[in-house]
């Protein structure tokens, strides 16, 4: 996960770890990140364009509140993060993220 390498890019530097940040940089490596987090928004809003034809509120609702919009947070928060609690800050985001987006798979359940 490379906005937590940018975390610890110092402590990765200090043992020689080759990861992103270290190789290509902070800035490359936003900019990779911010790549994938446009592709993820645009899949989630699609996903959520769908939901509304089949009027899935409940997992429209739960969708935007707590997938979207906290991606759409990471996203813009990229490009100012500096210091390694800008970037811990973002990667516990990504971590929720991900796991309400886990959750999100008992609307499959209940839905089909």
């Amino acid at each position: 996960m490379a906005i937590k390498d940018m975390e610890d890019i110092e402590g990765d530097r200090r043992y020689g770890c080759k990861t992103m940040p270290i190789v290509w940089g902070i800035n490359a490596s936003k900019i990779y990140v911010a790549t994938w987090m446009t592709m993820l928004i645009l899949a989630l809003g699609l996903m959520a364009i769908y939901m509304l034809q089949l009027h899935w509120w409940i997992a429209i609702t739960y969708s935007v509140i707590l997938i979207l919009l906290p991606s759409i947070i990471v996203f813009q928060k990229l490009f100012t993060a500096q210091t390694p609690k800008d970037f811990h800050t973002l990667s516990t985001i990504v971590k929720l993220v991900m796991f309400t987006g886990i959750l999100s798979m008992i609307f499959f359940r209940y839905y089909s």
